[in-house]
């Protein structure tokens, strides 16, 4: 069997949506099916996707931003590729390529599948087009293709725009991790700052507004503590403008790395403030190394967090709110370790990255053939 999966952006290996193209690919090539990719423009992504030894599609063409001309170009380009490569499943990942891609794959009757990463059409004033995209997504709900949702959140926002439950289903995201709870007895025990991190890109769906105002409201109070940023994007510029004139050692940004939850171990809480989400595997990921986690309380993040026992959950844009819950774990920092165990525990019976690729697996390819018995092996050596 031969699986393309699509995806509009190549220009970060960092998000989310990528992480998962790159595990379910992965689970898809050690179950038998051959892997095919398809990205707009030729960024990072793609050479990680080579490296692993995939092969890529590039679209040069392919952009976020809604263009009907070009659109219009990138939907033949798809449309060939699919007749060339002749995948018997295609699986299609963020909105631009998420819409293209059904139309594509119903004009050339092959199996579709749309992953939703937070539906495209939250009502938010950050997010400029979603009546575009709530109309558009209520007109590609005729096609045949299924919609997975990664939350609840995500299932219910489709159902209210008319789509129907036959044409969904719910997958929750999934992360592996490290446990290491037991690394934050040295915040416990006061001989240096409470370390908290973020995961987020520098771009607009991220309120690193809220979060800098947050971090000024602490420092105003005397409070000593760091905040390490990891991500990049277009906006870094504007993002470290934020948080200019902090007190020196407070504010740390790290970059890209590879391996997050690695960097998760030497950190105390994580945080992670939005504008909309679905369900952020940065937060499983940080549940999944023990850590309590601080959020705006945005698309799937409450199906996460529980507030009071794994972390706090935040009023989007409430940067008061936000700083009393940091402020209460630097004063606090024992919260750290019994909010992170129930943490681990709820990663562990819901969000495991096997659960979710097991899912996919099965939807995509099947269930797993039986091992063959002995006796049935005897008969084909025989």
């Amino acid at each position: 069997m031969k699986v393309l999966i699509g995806m509009t952006r190549s220009d970060t290996t960092l998000s989310g949506s990528f992480t998962h193209i790159c595990q379910t690919g992965e689970a898809f090539r050690a179950r038998g099916a051959e892997v095919v990719y398809v990205l707009g423009g030729q960024g990072p992504a793609n050479e990680r996707l080579r490296q692993a030894g995939f092969k890529v599609h590039e679209l040069p063409q392919l952009h976020r931003e809604l263009r009907p001309l070009r659109d219009v170009l990138v939907l033949l380009q798809l449309m060939w590729l699919l007749i060339k490569e002749r995948p018997q499943v295609t699986s299609w990942h963020t909105a631009k390529i998420g819409a293209l891609g059904r139309v594509a794959a119903m004009l050339t009757l092959r199996r579709a599948y749309y992953v939703a990463h937070g539906v495209p059409f939250v009502n938010t004033p950050q997010n400029s087009g979603y009546k575009l995209y709530e109309r558009l997504e209520r007109l590609l709900a005729w096609l045949p293709a299924r919609i997975i949702c990664v939350c609840r959140f995500d299932f219910n926002e489709y159902r209210r725009i008319g789509v129907g439950a036959d044409k969904l289903m719910t997958i929750p995201n999934g992360m592996n991790g490290i446990d290491d709870s037991g690394a934050l007895s040295d915040a416990a025990s006061g001989s240096r700052p409470l370390r908290f991190v973020t995961a987020a890109r520098f771009e607009t769906q991220k309120d690193y507004v809220t979060l800098a105002a947050a971090c000024r409201q602490l420092t105003d109070a005397g409070l000593r503590f760091e905040l390490h940023i990891f991500g990049n994007g277009s906006q870094e510029a504007q993002v470290r403008q934020l948080m200019a004139g902090l007190p020196d050692g407070t504010i740390h940004f790290r970059g890209v790395v590879d391996n997050f939850a690695a960097q998760l171990t030497e950190h105390d809480v994580f945080v992670l403030c939005s504008h909309w989400e679905g369900l952020p595997r940065s937060i499983i990921e940080a549940m999944a190394c023990g850590r309590p986690v601080i959020a705006s309380d945005v698309g799937g993040v409450s199906e996460l967090i529980e507030s009071g026992r794994n972390g706090e959950l935040i009023g989007q844009g409430d940067a008061g709110a936000f700083a009393s819950a940091m402020r209460r774990y630097i004063e606090q920092p024992a919260l750290c370790r019994a909010h992170g165990e129930h943490s681990r525990r709820k990663y562990q019976a819901d969000y495991t990255l096997d659960v979710m690729l097991s899912r996919y697996c099965a939807e995509y390819l099947g269930p797993p053939l039986p091992a063959a018995s002995p006796v049935s092996q005897a008969k084909q050596g025989a």
